[in-house]
């Protein structure tokens, strides 16, 4: 399955759904369950979601109305049974957002991939990110041996990342509150320094926010840390939507 490199307008019609249904599958909400006051876990189904080729860590992209389309990284993906479960982050009143808070069971969606994004060449990984991240963490630690996976979390509320962490089983991850002026990266990156000693041939991702991940990417190479060895996906950047 391939992206389109350029989307139909929406006035594309009939041209515009025979490209989706080349290029996309269908699916099914199968169920929607809020985990906490921030996240919905959404499960989709369907016949085009079996014998699809999944790796924890790969991406989908949902179709949205007007052409607009949102990367999630599926939690788990049951290639028997036709099922993907995602995690959507219901922060502000993007597309995605709207998206999930309007879903109901039954609805109907169009999604491009599972693809390749983020695939950790071994154990064990220390994962950096922040709410965006944690669909991508759960990925992880489904295919991990316990103790293989170390998550850090920059978040703007902790009050909000709770239950869901616990929900998804991440409640060891290592959280620091957003300071202004980026203060809180400091002792983050202390964190993740501490890591590396004990886990020294432990590959790194870096997720999440662009100016957080350029921060402890110049502290990785400051402290030897190879490209071989840095995994990084920016899901967002202050003033820019749909970053991939």
């Amino acid at each position: 399955m391939n992206d389109m490199t350029t989307p139909p307008p929406p006035s594309a019609g009939l041209i515009g759904s025979a490209l989706l249904k080349l290029f996309t599958r269908a699916a099914r909400v199968v169920d929607i369950e809020d985990a906490g006051p921030a996240f919905r876990i959404v499960t989709l189904g369907g016949p085009a979601l079996r014998n699809a080729a999944w790796t924890p860590g790969d991406k989908i992209q949902v179709q949205l109305p007007g052409w607009v389309r949102r990367t999630y990284t599926p939690m788990h993906w049951d290639a028997v049974y036709g099922l993907a479960r995602i995690l959507v982050y219901l922060h502000g009143d993007g597309p995605g957002a709207r998206w999930a808070r309007s879903l109901r069971k039954g609805d109907t969606c169009s999604i491009y991939g599972p693809r390749r994004s983020i695939v950790p060449d071994g154990a064990p990984v220390i994962l950096f990110g922040d709410e965006t991240s944690l669909g991508l963490a759960a990925a992880l630690r489904s295919d991990a041996a316990p103790g293989d996976v170390h998550v850090l979390l920059e978040v703007s509320r902790d009050a909000d990342v709770r239950p869901v962490l616990e929900r998804l089983r991440l409640g060891d991850a290592h959280i620091a509150v957003r300071e202004a002026g980026e203060r809180h990266l400091a002792a983050l990156q202390e964190h993740l320094t501490a890591l590396l000693r004990t886990h020294d041939s432990a590959d790194v991702v870096l997720s999440g926010k662009a100016g957080s991940i350029q921060h402890l990417s110049r502290a990785l190479r400051q402290h030897g840390i190879g490209a071989a060895r840095r995994h990084t996906k920016a899901y967002w950047a202050p003033g820019k939507q749909g970053m991939d």
